[in-house]
């Protein structure tokens, strides 16, 4: 009996919101687009590895920020224990840090599930099919913008009536801006939630509450605001204007390297809607330089994200190498699919 016109479908009466069954013509579908994925990730020199689907937490724990401990076992709106959530990045580099007295590709791909947190009631955790892209031992401009022109090909591959914006950060900028605030850890981790909401008026509390001079919140609100790359210019003059000399110091050589990288961007991408974001701060745990996310249209969440983390191999074996790479959400890329159709 065909069950498609049915109001509640039997899958919602069993699998918990947020998880799908794919059937035969959506796996597929699915089977096809990762299919075209690895073969382009091949042409462009990647080595596909297979990540396992279990970890030690204790060795998330160690390369988080102080507090973020309850990424690992957090609990749902109605006081349920949620699986962990795993950091699919660090699951890579770890792997290929075990692995570094072997003579490997170092610019690998992998498709693995992850758990991905909505904040939502009604679907506080979703798991997703995360295509990712790491690149051990390099992560300057070019490398940063050979990644892109890999998503802009596979987004082309997929969605190719729809274009998206990125959305940039600098970690390594965010952390100055920090050093110049003088906040506590607390503080700090308060600012960064509402500077990433874009909340005004809990911000302006917040900074009245700690007696915030009156340039340190003229910046705070220059930070709020997302900033097309032609009006990086702009941007830096009027943070030199509010900033004594010593503070303006802490900032400059961060900026320069941002209008640097945004100048070479031009030449080679400038037909992608960009953007400078300096509160974009989605995790300051290992990530060092530039930070990234892609949007759509009408949609919050971030399709893909990425950024840079020169830091992250080292603490696994002392051997310095610097890194970068991105992850793209399948789920999401299929939904839009499904809607352009």
């Amino acid at each position: 009996m065909n069950q498609k016109n049915k109001s509640i479908s039997s899958e919602q009466k069993w699998i918990p919101d947020g998880f799908h069954f794919l059937g035969p013509e959506e796996s597929k579908n699915r089977r096809n687009l990762l299919q075209r994925y690895s073969e382009l990730f091949e042409r462009e020199g990647y080595s596909e590895i297979t990540l396992p689907s279990f970890d030690y937490s204790n060795s998330f724990r160690s390369h988080l920020d102080h507090g973020l401990e309850s990424l690992l076992v957090t609990k749902d709106w109605d006081g349920n224990e949620l699986s962990p959530g795993v950091d699919l990045t660090l699951q890579v580099v770890k792997g290929m840090a075990a692995r570094s007295h072997w003579e490997e590709n170092q610019n690998v791909f992998y498709f693995a599930r992850k758990i991905r947190d909505h904040k939502k009631r009604n679907a506080s955790r979703r798991e997703i099919l995360q295509v990712g892209v790491e690149s051990l031992g390099k992560s300057d401009t070019n490398q940063l913008i050979s990644h892109i022109q890999i998503l802009l090909r596979l987004w082309k591959a997929s969605v190719p009536s729809l274009a998206f914006t990125i959305v940039f950060g600098h970690s390594s900028f965010f952390r100055n801006v920090l050093e110049i605030l003088g906040w506590n850890e607390e503080q700090t981790k308060v600012l960064r939630q509402l500077l990433y909401t874009k909340n005004l008026p809990e911000l302006v509390s917040l900074a009245a509450r700690e007696n915030t001079s009156e340039s340190h919140m003229e910046m705070i609100q220059l930070l709020l605001r997302p900033i097309p790359v032609s009006e990086m210019p702009k941007f830096q003059n009027s943070l030199q204007k509010i900033l004594e000399p010593k503070e303006w110091e802490k900032l400059k050589e961060d900026l320069e390297s941002i209008t640097s990288f945004f100048g070479e961007w031009a030449k080679a991408l400038g037909e992608i809607p960009c953007i400078w974001d300096p509160s974009l701060v989605r995790d300051l745990s290992y990530y060092t330089g530039f930070m990234f996310q892609g949007y759509v249209e009408r949609d919050p969440e971030p399709v893909f994200a990425g950024g840079v983390y020169n830091e992250l191999y080292e603490s696994f074996t002392g051997i310095k190498k610097d890194a970068c790479g991105f992850a793209l959400h399948l789920d999401s890329i299929e939904e839009i699919v499904n809607n352009v159709k």
